[in-house]
Parts: structure tokens; C-alpha cells; sequence
């Protein structure tokens, strides 16, 4: 009976000293993992105090809604062709992006910020990039398209403001 209450009673030990001994490590997996906020080197219209993860995460979205690669926009190092220079604007593709940043930016600011009740969000996201590029790079074929899909006639659609303007002479 001694012999097994004294085989528990150290097994406890035991456990209680590893668990303090894994408790005190010198580093911690947090340590290991946290890494200082980076300085990024062209960022024209992303905030310069965005985290990695934020970074990573817009780039994810933007290669979902056009069904790219990063290296869609950006260009290979010169020393080394397999990776890819972020910082690099070799591309016409990374200045249009650029362009269309600030243009969906500038339509969520101006036509959807300002009817969000109070306190007013400091960004919205209504209008994003997979609106008009659908998955697809150049969304030309699919804008194309527009002017033959608004003026279809459908006789079960309703119509009034249409025929209001036709007889006003308006249209």
C-alpha cells in the first residue's frame, strides 16, 4: 500500500515539475511567432501602417476577385526570378490596381460612408473589386454586356418609370 501511494505521489511530481518546467521556458511560441510591424517600401495607396495580415489578407481578396497569381501585378526580382519584388513597379498592372483602389475607395466614401447611421464607420466596403471583375481579369466581355441587359423588354416587369418618361418625352 506504501509502495503504491508513494508511485502516485511521485507521479504527480513528476508531472507538476514538468508542467512548471514548460511553464517558465525561456520562449514562448507568442515570442517565437511575433514579429515587429514592417516597413513597407511602395505602398502609394494602402495605408503605411498596415499589418502584415491585413496586407496579406487584401491581396487574398484581390487575387479571388480577378482569379489571379501575385505575380499577376508584381514583377520577379532581377537576382532571383522565382520570387517575386513586392516594391517593384515594373508592371502597369500594379499602377491600375492602384487606380482602381482609390476609385472603389472613393465611390464607398462619397456614395455610401455618409448614409451609414452615426457613428459613421472610418471605411466602408460596399463597392469591391469582385462587383465588375466577377473572377475575371478585364471585365470587358462581361461590361460589354450592359447596355443590352438594362434595356430588355419584359412585359411582367414593372416598367412605369419607363413609360413615364416616354410619354414625357424624355426618353
Amino acid at each position: 500500500m506504501k509502495r503504491k501511494l508513494l508511485t502516485v505521489l511521485m507521479s504527480v511530481g513528476f508531472l507538476v515539475l514538468i508542467t512548471t518546467l514548460y511553464a517558465f521556458k525561456l520562449k514562448t511560441n507568442e515570442e517565437e511567432s511575433y514579429q515587429p510591424q514592417t516597413k513597407w517600401k511602395n505602398l502609394k495607396v494602402l495605408p503605411q501602417n498596415i499589418s502584415k495580415d491585413s496586407l496579406d489578407y487584401l491581396m487574398d481578396g484581390y487575387t479571388s476577385a480577378l482569379s489571379v497569381k501575385c505575380n499577376y501585378c508584381h514583377a520577379p526580382q532581377k537576382d532571383n526570378p522565382t520570387k517575386l519584388d513586392f516594391a517593384s513597379d515594373d508592371k502597369i498592372e500594379k499602377e491600375i490596381a492602384r487606380g482602381m483602389i482609390k476609385m472603389t475607395n472613393d465611390l464607398n466614401k462619397i456614395y455610401f460612408q455618409p448614409h451609414f447611421p452615426d457613428p459613421k464607420p472610418a471605411q466602408v466596403q460596399v463597392v469591391n473589386c469582385v462587383m465588375c471583375h466577377r473572377g475575371a481579369p478585364n471585365p470587358e466581355k462581361y461590361l460589354a454586356k450592359m447596355s443590352t441587359m438594362y434595356k430588355t423588354y419584359d412585359p411582367e416587369r414593372d416598367n412605369r418609370k419607363e413609360k413615364i418618361l416616354k410619354e414625357m418625352g424624355k426618353q
